[in-house]
Protein backbone atom coordinates (compact mmCIF):
# COMPACT_ATOMS: atom_id res chain seq x y z
CA UNK A 1 0.00 0.00 0.00
CA UNK A 2 1.36 3.25 -0.92
CA UNK A 3 0.51 6.46 1.63
CA UNK A 4 0.81 10.23 1.88
CA UNK A 5 2.59 11.02 5.13
CA UNK A 6 2.59 14.26 6.78
CA UNK A 7 5.70 16.45 7.39
CA UNK A 8 6.49 15.85 11.05
CA UNK A 9 4.45 12.94 11.96
CA UNK A 10 5.34 9.83 13.50
CA UNK A 11 5.49 8.09 9.33
CA UNK A 12 7.48 11.09 8.27
CA UNK A 13 9.92 10.68 11.00
CA UNK A 14 10.07 6.68 9.99
CA UNK A 15 11.06 8.01 6.06
CA UNK A 16 13.67 10.39 7.02
CA UNK A 17 15.20 6.72 9.32
CA UNK A 18 15.16 5.07 6.23
CA UNK A 19 16.68 7.14 3.81
CA UNK A 20 19.07 8.55 6.53
CA UNK A 21 19.62 4.14 6.20
CA UNK A 22 19.82 4.03 2.66
CA UNK A 23 21.07 7.50 1.37
CA UNK A 24 22.92 8.99 3.88
CA UNK A 25 24.84 6.70 6.43
CA UNK A 26 26.47 4.84 4.00
CA UNK A 27 28.51 8.07 2.72
CA UNK A 28 28.86 9.21 6.74
CA UNK A 29 26.30 12.45 5.96
CA UNK A 30 23.34 13.17 8.09
CA UNK A 31 20.31 15.15 7.17
CA UNK A 32 20.80 18.94 9.27
CA UNK A 33 17.33 20.45 10.11
CA UNK A 34 17.75 23.20 7.08
CA UNK A 35 17.09 20.12 4.72
CA UNK A 36 14.83 18.59 6.62
CA UNK A 37 12.28 21.67 7.59
CA UNK A 38 13.01 22.44 3.63
CA UNK A 39 10.24 19.48 2.82
CA UNK A 40 7.49 20.80 4.63
CA UNK A 41 5.96 21.52 1.35
CA UNK A 42 7.06 18.30 -0.59
CA UNK A 43 4.56 15.05 -0.87
CA UNK A 44 5.88 12.38 1.41
CA UNK A 45 5.12 8.57 -0.79
CA UNK A 46 5.17 5.69 1.46
CA UNK A 47 4.75 2.27 0.56
CA UNK A 48 4.16 -0.26 3.36
CA UNK A 49 4.32 -3.95 3.44
CA UNK A 50 1.83 -4.43 6.57
CA UNK A 51 3.16 -2.51 9.18
CA UNK A 52 6.57 -2.02 7.74
CA UNK A 53 7.98 0.81 5.89
CA UNK A 54 9.20 -0.75 2.31
CA UNK A 55 10.18 2.28 0.37
CA UNK A 56 10.07 6.49 0.25
CA UNK A 57 9.96 8.91 -2.34
CA UNK A 58 9.46 12.45 -2.10
CA UNK A 59 7.73 15.04 -5.02
CA UNK A 60 8.45 18.59 -5.29
CA UNK A 61 5.37 20.03 -7.23
CA UNK A 62 5.58 21.17 -10.45
CA UNK A 63 7.03 24.32 -11.34
CA UNK A 64 6.08 26.73 -13.65
CA UNK A 65 7.32 24.83 -16.67
CA UNK A 66 5.21 21.56 -15.79
CA UNK A 67 7.88 19.90 -14.63
CA UNK A 68 7.51 17.80 -11.00
CA UNK A 69 10.68 16.54 -9.70
CA UNK A 70 10.98 13.16 -7.48
CA UNK A 71 13.98 12.86 -5.29
CA UNK A 72 15.38 11.05 -1.97
CA UNK A 73 13.84 7.33 -2.79
CA UNK A 74 14.80 4.68 -0.73
CA UNK A 75 14.18 0.59 -0.52
CA UNK A 76 14.68 -1.00 2.62
CA UNK A 77 17.58 -2.77 2.73
CA UNK A 78 16.70 -6.76 1.44
CA UNK A 79 13.54 -5.81 -0.41
CA UNK A 80 15.53 -4.29 -3.46
CA UNK A 81 14.62 -5.91 -6.89
CA UNK A 82 10.78 -6.44 -5.56
CA UNK A 83 9.07 -3.63 -7.95
CA UNK A 84 8.98 -1.55 -5.06
CA UNK A 85 11.06 1.56 -6.65
CA UNK A 86 9.34 0.98 -9.92
CA UNK A 87 6.22 1.13 -8.05
CA UNK A 88 7.00 4.04 -6.07
CA UNK A 89 7.65 6.04 -9.30
CA UNK A 90 4.57 5.01 -11.00
CA UNK A 91 2.44 6.56 -8.09
CA UNK A 92 4.40 9.50 -8.23
CA UNK A 93 4.51 10.34 -11.48
CA UNK A 94 0.61 9.86 -11.47
CA UNK A 95 0.66 12.19 -8.66
CA UNK A 96 2.32 15.10 -10.47
CA UNK A 97 0.49 14.65 -13.58
CA UNK A 98 -2.55 15.11 -11.04
CA UNK A 99 -0.89 17.87 -10.33
CA UNK A 100 -0.40 19.27 -13.49
CA UNK A 101 3.33 18.53 -14.72
CA UNK A 102 3.87 17.59 -17.82
CA UNK A 103 7.47 16.30 -17.35
CA UNK A 104 8.98 14.35 -14.35
CA UNK A 105 12.65 15.02 -13.02
CA UNK A 106 15.26 13.57 -11.02
CA UNK A 107 18.85 13.55 -9.99
CA UNK A 108 19.91 10.37 -10.89
CA UNK A 109 23.36 8.81 -8.37
CA UNK A 110 24.97 7.13 -11.31
CA UNK A 111 24.76 3.87 -10.18
CA UNK A 112 20.84 4.17 -10.62
CA UNK A 113 20.72 5.14 -14.25
CA UNK A 114 19.75 1.74 -15.57
CA UNK A 115 17.07 1.65 -13.53
CA UNK A 116 15.57 5.07 -14.50
CA UNK A 117 16.35 4.42 -17.81
CA UNK A 118 13.90 1.08 -17.67
CA UNK A 119 11.33 3.65 -16.70
CA UNK A 120 11.97 6.13 -19.73
CA UNK A 121 13.55 8.66 -18.42
CA UNK A 122 16.73 9.80 -20.10
CA UNK A 123 20.14 11.38 -18.96
CA UNK A 124 21.11 15.00 -19.84
CA UNK A 125 23.73 17.34 -19.42
CA UNK A 126 27.14 16.91 -17.35
CA UNK A 127 27.81 14.82 -14.25
CA UNK A 128 27.89 16.42 -11.08
CA UNK A 129 28.63 15.51 -7.56
CA UNK A 130 25.91 15.77 -5.23
CA UNK A 131 26.19 14.04 -1.43
CA UNK A 132 29.92 13.67 -2.63
CA UNK A 133 28.20 11.04 -5.19
CA UNK A 134 28.59 11.32 -9.23
CA UNK A 135 24.80 11.95 -9.82
CA UNK A 136 22.76 12.72 -13.86
CA UNK A 137 20.10 15.05 -14.34
CA UNK A 138 17.73 12.65 -15.91
CA UNK A 139 13.71 13.59 -17.18
CA UNK A 140 11.10 11.94 -18.84
CA UNK A 141 7.43 13.05 -20.71
CA UNK A 142 4.80 11.79 -18.37
CA UNK A 143 2.54 11.70 -21.24
CA UNK A 144 4.67 9.48 -23.28
CA UNK A 145 4.74 5.26 -21.82
CA UNK A 146 7.95 3.93 -20.76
Amino acid sequence: MITFETFGTPGWEEMVRLRHQVLRAPLGLEFSQDQLAAEVNQLHLALWLDDTLAGTLLLLRPDPTGTGKLRQMAVRPGLERRGFGSRLVGRGEAELQRLGAVRAGLSARTTAIPFYERLGYVAYGEPFIEVTVPHRSMRRRLDDPA
